[in-house]
Formats: structure tokens, C-alpha cells, sequence
């Protein structure tokens, strides 16, 4: 039998052997274990070989019981998120081919009929989370296994090398917990969550003539696809790219006609450039601009986030050099207060005018992480703080910086939305939500909170990033010219076969619901450029539905021909746009206008800079989502339509995104 060190040391050398496999290679560990599941049954059989293993192994598997299973059995979700994150990345690399999101039938038949609610689109994260479930138990069949991959050489080369070191007990103890520990911060980079999206199928005029839909000015996406792209050298998922988003990001050059409006409309049509016989619709909205100088009076009230998830330089610091950049251009005539919040939630800095700057940044600049979130907490006091100092014809604003990550408070999504919702309905305060960092981003969560607080969701990858949404864009990010913006689109079904909205999955209404104007909708600010796309199919023989268009015939006569209730008119469609003004409440009527479009049949090479470049990102959008409909869609004809829509690019964005398309193209063919 062993001595008691040599013992002793036989239980280290196992144990290191299993941390340096853990920390080394995954990969290597899981080739060993492809062919059967590992477990502690199996360990049993491989030490019975003689009763010098066995002894090894029953004192091996106690010091785990002690010393590293408890912690294990703590970290073994995130490590878990680490193996799921890893697999994706190798699919990713290989193909834009991934699994699509498959509609549940009733959303398949409420979208075909124009009759779905938001809510209706998210599929949610219960799928996700039964995968996750599942991973974990995977996850811990591999941690509880792993050890009986170890031959007996490697048990030896381990008791040699720790005779060397002199380990103790506690030493080993000590350094496992260290190297778990750092395992589980490199898989607590992984943790990131979206909601679940698809793409909106063909739809026959003859069925359901209107399509409606709230606007959309956020721009995360685009900015997160950035990341992926760019900094972690890999595609988004699926679900990260919502094509509207990364449409909006770019300015279009649109201009404000000055009429009674807050918003111009403009239309234009070509032939697809990814589909031969299809046409291309698109819808571009033009809010009237207001010079920084002239904006009206801000309050505002930073809800920053300093949970202990947010240390990383991507995060808090990031965070405080945007926040720097906006204090640096506020007024005397703005204010401006902070509330953070980190296990409980307090007030920082009171608000007080925005020329005291040094006063404001020193309280930005001591901000510090720590603790949990109760997100929750911070947003209740931030919406009582700007209550209180609410500036009548100003702009009443909360912006949320944070990684989304609300894991203390209300532990209900839908009840932090309502929260968010009645007071934005209450006290006619809006509120922008700012998400920062990676690995640990609840993209999903920002969205809907965004979205039902009368506000925008901007994803800051950068400082330059934060600059262009705070400095560059500070009167358009800021000042609301618009809110509850609705768009309905009337198809005639004469000219038109099927259609089918590009993007805007979470963003659809009932037809009934843009004239209900208690329904929420989507906001502009001053400036701001909304473009959407519709795909559409020249008429074929689709079987009639009795439908309310403009299109048809008031009569109820009855004909053989499938448009004999059909008006004669030559127009494509019509455009009609509802809004109410900024300082509305819910029981106001809203306003709203008509736009119709003849389609002159114009080509492709016919169209616009803007136009051609707005295809290309539509059609990039649909790429990286692996679309059934992008066609004839790839990398080489995106960035034939991109470079053909340059035009000046004053910023430099367009050129950038024909970069990201190329290096999504090289991540594709599986360079790097």
C-alpha cells in the first residue's frame, strides 16, 4: 500500500491532472469521451485494475466530494453556457446555414391575416432555456467524468510533479477553487440573450391587403453585428440581427418638405436586385431637424448601472466616458441627475444645472461596480426624480445604461415592461436605453424596455459609438418630434401578387390597431432618417378573401373574375401614417395622412444612391439570418449593390459596412 504522503500525493496528482485538462483543452477531454457518457461508475471500473488504484480513487473522489464538487456544482451553469457558446462559434465559422426560427401555427396564421400582436412574435426564451437544461446536464456528466480519461501514465507524471512542488491538502484545494474560478469568469462571457425573431413570409394582397406596423429607430443591432464581426471574429447569431436596425443605423438623404407635419414621407420602387421578376418597395420618413442650439431644455435623469457585472472596460468605464461626452455639451439651461443602482438603488447626484460640469464628472468619475442589480429599484426612483424636476415643454428623459442584466427586483419581464409603460403613459417621460459589454448582454431585456418607455435602444460598442449617439445625434436621440408613429400600407392586389415587410418582426400590429390610438407605437426624434423595405410579387392566382381595401368595390356583386370587386386604378399602393404630437396623452386623438405610389416600373439601375444602399444592408440582414427569401443573395453581390450606394459618406459608415461584409464573407469561407 502507499505510504500516507505518497498517498496523499497520488490524490494531488489525480486532481491537478484534472484541473490541467479542464483549463489546457476542452476539446481534447470531449475527443476522449465521445464514445460513451462519463460518470463515477465509470471511474470505479477503470481503478479496480488493482487495489493500489483503488485506493487512489476512493480517496480521490473524497477530496472532490470536500473540495471541488460544491464549487462545481455552483459554477457548472455557466460552464455549461461556455460549451453551448463554443459549438455555436465552430458552426458559425463553417456557414451562414443555422436552424430558423419555425413560427408556432397559431403565429402563422395570425401573421398570414395582418392580426398579430407583438408579443405574438417572441417565441421566447423557454426554448432556449430547455437547451440550456440540457447542456448543463451534458456539462455535468463531463465534470463528474472526466477523471477516468486519465491513464495511469498521466497519474504518474502528476505524482512526479507534485513530489516536486510538495502540495499539501489545502493547497490543492486552494488552487482548484482558483483555476475553476477562472474557467467559470472566462464561460461568464458567454451568457448573452436575445429574443427569438423570424422573418415575415409572403402574404396575398387578396387575403390581407394591410400591413401595419409601428416605426423603429433603434439601432443596437447593427452595432452589436459590429462587434461579433469585428472584435470577436466570428457571425452574430440569429437572433442578434434585426434587419430594421441595421437598416436605420445609416442616414439617408431625405429631406423634410417644412409642411404641417413632423415628418416627410418618400417612396420609391425598383426591380430586386436578389429576386428576377420581384420589386422592391421603399418607405423613407424624414423627421424636420432641430439644431442643438435650438433644442428646448433637457431634463435628465442618468439611471447607471454598477453591479458588479458591469466592471469590465467595455462596461462601467465605457459607460462614464459616453456619459462625459453628453455632460460636456449640455447647458445652463438643462439638468441633470444621477441614480445608480447595485443591490440597492440611490441617488448620486441631485439634479442640478447642466453648467456645473466639474460637479457632474467628478460624480460620474467615482462611480464604482459592486454587488447584484435591482434594476427595478433604480428605475422606480428615476422616474420619481424626473417627475419632480419635469420641465414643461422640455424633454423629460431617463437614459438606462446597463448590460441588461436585472437579476434582483422584479424577476418578471413582463412586469419590469408594465412598470416602464405606465409611467411613460403617466408623466409623458421617455426613456432611452443604453446596453454596454459583452458576454453578458440581455439585448432582449433593453429592447422591450426601450420599446415600451417611449424610447430607443442604442447598443455602445464604442466610444465612438457613444459619441455619435450622444454628441453627434444629441438632438435626435433626445428630442422627440413624434411619438406613437404608425405605418399602414394598402396593397392592390391588381399590381400586386403577394408582399412582404423586411424586418419589423417585433414591431407589427393588428390592422384594426392603427386606429386605436390607445395602442403604443414607435417614436422619432428631431432629424432622425426610418426606412422600411417591402419585397414584392407581380399578381398571380391566389384564391380571394372578403377584405376592407380602398381597392374594392363598396357593391356586393358577384363575378366569375377573381378582381371583378376590385377598384380600376393604377396605383401600387398607399401609404397612411398616424401619429400624435410629443406632449399627447393616451385619450388624444392622433393625426394622420395619406401617401399613395404609382409604380413607373423603373429598374434597378434606375434608382436611387440611397435605395441601393439601403437593398444592401437589407439583403445583408437577411444573409446573416439565413433567410428563405434572400434569393440570390451573397456576399459578392452585397457589396456590388453597397459600393454602388456610397455615395459621399460624410462619416465613413457606408465604407465601414462594406468592411464588416467582407470580413463576414472570410469568416464564412472559415478564415480569419
Amino acid at each position: 500500500t502507499f505510504s500516507k504522503i505518497s498517498r496523499w500525493t497520488g490524490i494531488s496528482a489525480a486532481a491537478a491532472c484534472f484541473i490541467g485538462m479542464g483549463i489546457i483543452g476542452y476539446d481534447s477531454i470531449n475527443k476522449e469521451t465521445d464514445q460513451e457518457s462519463i460518470n463515477f461508475t465509470t471511474v470505479s471500473q477503470s481503478f479496480e485494475k488493482d487495489s493500489q488504484t483503488q485506493s487512489l480513487k476512493d480517496e480521490y473522489q473524497l477530496s472532490m466530494e470536500k473540495t471541488v464538487k460544491p464549487l462545481l456544482a455552483k459554477k457548472e451553469a455557466k460552464e455549461s453556457i461556455k460549451s453551448a457558446e463554443e459549438d455555436k462559434k465552430r458552426s458559425f465559422s463553417k456557414s451562414l446555414a443555422r436552424k430558423r426560427n419555425i413560427p408556432s401555427p397559431r403565429t402563422a396564421n395570425t401573421i398570414a391575416a395582418n392580426t398579430i400582436e407583438p408579443e405574438d412574435y417572441q417565441l421566447g426564451l423557454s426554448d432556449q432555456s430547455q437547451s440550456l437544461n440540457q447542456s448543463i446536464e451534458s456539462r455535468e456528466v463531463f465534470l463528474q467524468g472526466s477523471s477516468a480519461t486519465m491513464s495511469r501514465d498521466k497519474i504518474e507524471a502528476g505524482k512526479n510533479h507534485l513530489k516536486e512542488k510538495t502540495l499539501t491538502e489545502d493547497a490543492l484545494a486552494k488552487e482548484s477553487i482558483s483555476e475553476i474560478q477562472k474557467i467559470s469568469e472566462e464561460a461568464s462571457t458567454n451568457n448573452e440573450q436575445y429574443g427569438a425573431y423570424y422573418d415575415s413570409p409572403f402574404v396575398s394582397p387578396l387575403k390581407a391587403p394591410l400591413s401595419t406596423f409601428a416605426i423603429d429607430v433603434d439601432t443596437a443591432s447593427y452595432s452589436n453585428i459590429r462587434r461579433y464581426l469585428g472584435r470577436r471574429n466570428q457571425l452574430p447569431p440569429e437572433d442578434a440581427v434585426r434587419v430594421e436596425e441595421m437598416i436605420n443605423y445609416f442616414d439617408y438623404d431625405y429631406l423634410f418638405t417644412g409642411d404641417k407635419h413632423p415628418f416627410s414621407v418618400h417612396l420609391e420602387t425598383a426591380s430586386s436586385p436578389w429576386k428576377p421578376g420581384n420589386r422592391i418597395v421603399r418607405i423613407g420618413l424624414k423627421a424636420k431637424e432641430i439644431k442643438t442650439n435650438k433644442r428646448p431644455p433637457s431634463n435628465l435623469i442618468f439611471l447607471i448601472d454598477c453591479s458588479g457585472s458591469m466592471r469590465n472596460n467595455d462596461k462601467l468605464p465605457l459607460l462614464k466616458q459616453s456619459c462625459i461626452s453628453l455632460v460636456e455639451n449640455l447647458t445652463e439651461d438643462d439638468r441633470i441627475g444621477i441614480v445608480t443602482y447595485a443591490g440597492g438603488a440611490g441617488i448620486e447626484l441631485d439634479p442640478i444645472h447642466g453648467d456645473q460640469k466639474e460637479k457632474i464628472i467628478k460624480v460620474i468619475n467615482n462611480l464604482r461596480s459592486g454587488g447584484s442589480t435591482n434594476g427595478e429599484g433604480g428605475i422606480r426612483i428615476a422616474y420619481d426624480l424626473a417627475k419632480k424636476n419635469f420641465i414643461q415643454d422640455g424633454t423629460n428623459r431617463i437614459i438606462i445604461a446597463t448590460d441588461g442584466d436585472f437579476n434582483v427586483g422584479i424577476s418578471d419581464r413582463s412586469q419590469l415592461i408594465k412598470l416602464v409603460k405606465d409611467r411613460a403613459d403617466k408623466d409623458n417621460i421617455y426613456l432611452t436605453a443604453l446596453g454596454f459589454g459583452e458576454g453578458n448582454i440581455k439585448d432582449h431585456n433593453l429592447e422591450q424596455i426601450a420599446n415600451n418607455g417611449n424610447g430607443e435602444y442604442y447598443y455602445i460598442d464604442s466610444f465612438k459609438e457613444g459619441k455619435r449617439v450622444l454628441v453627434d445625434k444629441m438632438s435626435s436621440t433626445l428630442v422627440t418630434v413624434a411619438k406613437d408613429v404608425k405605418i399602414q400600407v394598402d396593397f392592390n392586389p391588381r399590381k400586386v401578387g403577394s408582399y412582404r415587410l423586411i424586418g419589423y418582426a417585433n414591431r407589427r400590429m393588428k390592422a384594426e390597431d392603427f386606429r386605436n390610438d390607445k395602442k403604443d407605437a414607435g417614436e422619432i426624434g428631431a432629424g432622425h432618417t426610418i426606412t422600411a423595405i417591402y419585397e414584392i410579387t407581380p399578381p398571380g392566382s391566389v384564391d380571394q378573401n372578403e377584405v376592407k381595401s380602398k381597392y374594392k368595390k363598396t357593391d356586393n356583386n358577384k363575378a366569375e373574375n377573381k378582381y371583378s370587386d376590385l377598384i380600376d386604378s393604377e396605383e401600387l399602393l398607399t401609404v397612411f401614417l398616424r401619429y400624435k404630437n410629443p406632449q399627447d396623452k393616451i385619450k388624444d386623438n392622433a393625426n394622420e395622412f395619406v401617401v399613395p405610389l404609382t409604380d413607373s416600373g423603373k429598374g434597378w439601375e434606375k434608382s436611387s444612391l440611397d435605395f441601393r444602399f439601403a437593398s444592401a444592408v437589407a439583403g445583408f440582414g437577411m444573409l446573416l439570418r439565413n433567410s428563405e427569401y434572400a434569393g440570390d443573395i451573397n456576399c459578392e453581390l452585397i457589396l456590388e449593390l453597397a459600393s454602388e450606394g456610397i455615395g459621399k459618406d460624410k462619416n465613413g459608415l457606408r465604407k465601414e459596412f462594406i468592411e464588416l461584409v467582407k470580413k463576414a464573407k472570410t469568416i464564412k469561407s472559415g478564415g480569419n
